[in-house]
């Protein structure tokens, strides 16, 4: 029997054709959250202000969600790139303040107060970062006295990579995310580790729904998978100033420059854009970078990799969204992160690869030099049993019903 519909306003700046590893968790909530009778209308921006597209990813929204993309007024990144040729980086934080999703916020204000009138959505929910999204759902929820659902991807104010900006512009986020959380009749994270002001552990509003990975996605049984003749580590995703895994290729170009490796046998691919400044990879290790690839061909260079580099500066407790799509993958980590970090957790308790610490390369080389002997020794055949428990435990079916239950409960508030 067809379940009672109901419907969500759902505020997320990332969303197809929008690409990114931002996009997926929205996108997937929304896929499967219309099986459970929940039906969507999203409010989002346009393709060409965001930077990274990937069509394919419409195939994924329900026929039943409704999907209004506004326009984002550019200025402020304009603005921002100038300052920044200027080297006025104080006053660039200010004008991207909170995070550069202002120039869209007021387009989706109203658009989601239209929504609210012409749907009549039950509830609200909404997806950061931006944070701006948040800020929105805020004022739409008091106007109309919807309940309001706020999901974190990410943290805010304790956000590592926010290290170093002025105490005025600290204030103002810590306000504006007490705001949020006083405000939000539940507050979802991704993460247990995520510390958000005005929002203590035990609060019964707090709920954790962590990333995961769509069995949906997973390439066909007859995919070509790992090359016999080389070693091929992949990193898949962008790389950007803190998300920086030279340390590695130093490692690794240590190990050939040695003979510790075959050089002519390894092959190392960057999966995705590379955005750190003045990045050159080290000689004597063969680097392929592919730039910004469609969702589909990153899973599918997963499966086609020896192994898989995971990388997480030790500032950083987020064990990175793809970790659940790498473990699916079956094919062994190399997991370069702290000791706490879920991602090196889950790893040496499932066995599915190496960990070491992100900045002591003398632990890569060992680790690296694991892996090579075990390719040598038996080719690293797929972790079939690595990939099922991923599956059982952390499927995007399993959080959209966790999600599916926080919004009747936020409906019923």
């Amino acid at each position: 029997m067809e379940p009672d519909r109901r419907r969500v306003l759902v505020l997320a700046y990332y969303f197809p054709p929008v690409g990114g590893a931002g996009v997926q968790r929205t996108l997937k909530f929304v896929k499967h959250l219309a099986a459970l009778g929940w039906d969507a209308t999203v409010v989002s921006t346009r393709s060409r202000a965001y930077g990274a597209r990937d069509a394919s990813l419409l195939a994924e929204v329900p026929a039943t969600t409704v999907v209004i993309r506004t326009m984002a007024l550019p200025l402020a990144r304009y603005l921002a790139f100038a300052l920044h040729r200027l080297r006025l980086q104080r006053l660039r934080a200010f004008v991207l303040w909170p995070d550069g999703g202002l120039g869209w916020m007021p387009f989706a204000f109203f658009a989601a107060l239209r929504a609210v009138r012409r749907d009549r959505p039950e509830v609200v929910f909404s997806s950061s970062a931006p944070y701006g999204s948040h800020l929105v759902a805020l004022l739409v929820s008091r106007l109309t006295r919807l309940p309001w659902v706020a999901d974190f991807r990410d943290e805010w104010t304790a956000n590592p990579h926010l290290i170093g900006q002025s105490r005025l512009l600290a204030r103002l986020s810590e306000r504006a995310e007490r705001a949020i959380t006083r405000r939000a009749t539940k507050v979802v994270v991704a993460a247990s580790y995520f510390r958000l002001a005005g929002l203590v552990d035990d609060d019964p509003r707090r709920v954790e729904i962590v990333n995961g990975v769509d069995e949906t996605d997973l390439p066909a049984e007859d995919a070509p998978g790992p090359p016999a003749d080389r070693f091929v580590l992949a990193h898949v995703g962008t790389l950007y100033d803190l998300q920086d895994p030279s340390s590695a290729l130093r490692a690794l170009a240590s190990l050939a420059a040695s003979g510790a490796v075959d050089g002519s046998q390894v092959e190392v691919r960057l999966v995705g854009n590379v955005w750190v400044p003045n990045f050159e990879p080290p000689p004597g290790v063969r680097v392929e970078t592919t730039g910004y690839v469609e969702h589909a061909r990153a899973i599918t260079e997963m499966h086609a990799a020896t192994a898989l580099l995971l990388y997480v500066p030790a500032v950083s407790l987020a064990p990175s969204g793809k970790l659940f799509e790498y473990l699916a993958s079956g094919r062994p980590l190399l997991c370069l992160t702290r000791p706490d970090n879920v991602a090196s957790l889950l790893v040496k308790e499932w066995e599915a690869g190496v960990v070491a610490d992100p900045h002591d390369e003398e632990a890569i080389e060992e680790a690296l030099l694991e892996l090579w002997r075990r390719w040598q020794d038996d080719g690293l055949p797929d972790q079939e049993q690595v990939r099922a428990r991923t599956l059982e435990q952390y499927s995007r079916r399993a959080t959209a019903v966790r999600l599916a239950g926080v919004l009747d409960e936020a409906s019923r508030a």
